[in-house]
């Protein structure tokens, strides 16, 4: 009896696609499986990757990930790399809130939206005294009446500003939630989708009446500690690998042995031909793939582009989601000529205070290892659904301006002469930040729905599930055992 190969294209190399082929690789053991990978750009990762400066690690793009969610540091640990995991600096685990005119703590205890404790919020310098007066009414304000029974509707959402607003007001939205979820999601708070970044908070809503009071129950079954304080920032949460993110690409890449690599070839035309029940997959150079089954792993405009034609109802629900472009500006400074203290990882700024940066990290303090103690490392992040404009800017205005705001909150000095920072390294990355808006949830079902009607075809990425690394790798994992499974059925 002649066994015939079961051949998979998985469509985009950036961690999604590379987690999504190393599982495959790992499920086909004894089966005759062929896996290609096909990116368009000229290396892969996406928008991980990791430059090495001045005895310096520079990271271009995420720079950890969180360890509460398994499947990053899991598949880590099956890469060999468990001994590599590193976990951030414990000593000054806080950040800060910019204010006009400095950088003032974060709340104890406050969870991107909401505080655990009320008290801490009332002696928090972040709120005026009327905006704490109405913070602290949270635990009293009643439920949604679409929530009055206790339980929260499979199809109830809302936006981030219209829950905080609801529940803890202007002030707290402007000048704290605003800015955390804006550092996460770059995205703008009126339309960003509680349901599909922070459901926990609903959930909670729900069942507590409060949200407040939720985190104040959870945070007591989760620690164990009966006065349920906890820490404030949730940076010990967080854990990197000790050469940088980019080390994971280099190792998925070494496990992908036997997988077959393309890169720098750009997808252009996807047809299934129902004869054979094969898929042809021809790139812009010309080159041509036949396979058993496709995974897309790329950016939902993409993946609408390529299923225009062999699902077009899929595609118009695809071209819905849309994306928001940033970027990432590694500084290296002298450590002599920042005045401040860099007690704490970093700082979120409000939109409302209309500067240029979306939030600045202090890189070097947050892990170590990433410089000489001479040197710091300060990341800007700017752009995001709320400051396009920056995106249109040159390398040089643009660092110019990020290292401004810069200078005014760590209070950094120029040197007599020369530029007051050794090395900018700016990263572009243009739209690659899915905005899950309201309703984001019933539109991803609705994708899968239709695209579950193609013999032999899947989606995963950042655009559905989760846009953290740990998400794309979970939500990779899963779509590799369900192509395994049509390929292979019991």
């Amino acid at each position: 009896m002649v066994t015939t190969r079961k051949k998979v294209v998985i469509i985009g190399g950036g961690i999604t696609g590379l987690a999504a082929a190393f599982r495959l690789k790992y499920l086909s053991v004894g089966k005759s499986l062929d896996i290609s990978i096909v990116e368009a750009a000229p290396r892969l990762g996406g928008v991980i990757e990791t430059v090495f400066s001045e005895d310096c690690l520079l990271e271009c793009g995420p720079d950890s990930m969180l360890s509460t969610k398994p499947a990053g540091v899991r598949l880590m640990k099956e890469l060999g790399m468990e001994n590599q995991i590193i976990e951030t600096c414990a000593e000054n685990r806080r950040a800060f809130i910019a204010a006009h005119d400095c950088l003032l703590p974060m709340p104890e205890g406050f969870r991107l939206i909401a505080p655990e404790s009320v008290a801490a919020l009332a002696a928090s310098p972040c709120l005026s005294v009327v905006g704490k007066l109405r913070a602290v009414c949270e635990p009293f304000v009643p439920r949604h009446a679409a929530m009055s029974n206790g339980e929260l509707p499979d199809d109830f959402d809302e936006s981030l500003s219209s829950f905080v607003r609801r529940r803890l007001g202007e002030e707290t939205l402007e000048r704290l939630a605003q800015p955390l979820f804006s550092g996460i999601y770059t995205a703008d708070p009126e339309n960003l989708s509680m349901r599909a970044t922070m459901p926990q908070f609903l959930e909670y809503e729900a069942e507590f009446g409060s949200v407040v009071k939720g985190l104040r129950e959870k945070g007591k079954a989760a620690t164990g500690r009966q006065n349920g304080k906890a820490e404030s920032v949730r940076y010990s949460m967080f854990v990197a690998p000790e050469r940088g993110m980019g080390s994971l690409v280099n190792a998925l890449e070494k496990g992908l042995k036997g997988v077959s690599i393309h890169v720098g070839k750009s997808v252009a035309t996807l047809s299934f031909h129902s004869s054979d029940n094969q898929w042809r997959i021809e790139s812009a150079d010309g080159s041509v793939w036949q396979s058993d089954a496709i995974v897309m792993c790329l950016p939902a405009k993409a993946a609408a582009k390529l299923l225009s034609d062999a699902a077009p109802e899929a595609a118009q629900h695809l071209c819905q989601i849309s994306y928001a472009s940033s970027a990432v500006i590694n500084f290296i400074v002298e450590r002599e000529n920042v005045l401040h203290p860099l007690d704490g990882f970093g700082f979120v700024v409000p939109a409302l205070l209309k500067r240029n940066l979306l939030a600045g990290s202090f890189s070097s303090v947050k892990f170590r290892g990433r410089a000489p103690s001479h040197l710091v490392i300060l990341r800007a992040f700017v752009g995001g659904a709320l400051f396009p404009q920056m995106m249109e800017l040159s390398d040089s205005e643009m660092c110019q301006r990020a290292f401004a705001d810069l200078s005014f909150y760590l209070s950094i000095r120029s040197p007599a002469r020369g530029r007051p920072f050794k090395e900018a390294l700016v990263s572009r990355w243009y739209d690659s930040m899915p905005q899950y808006a309201v309703g984001h949830r019933k539109l991803v079902k609705n994708i899968e729905h239709e695209v579950s009607k193609l013999t032999g075809a899947f989606i995963c990425g950042s655009a559905y599930e989760g846009v953290g690394i740990p998400d794309c790798i979970a939500n990779a994992e899963s779509t590799a055992r369900s192509v395994f499974d049509s390929l292979f059925p019991i």
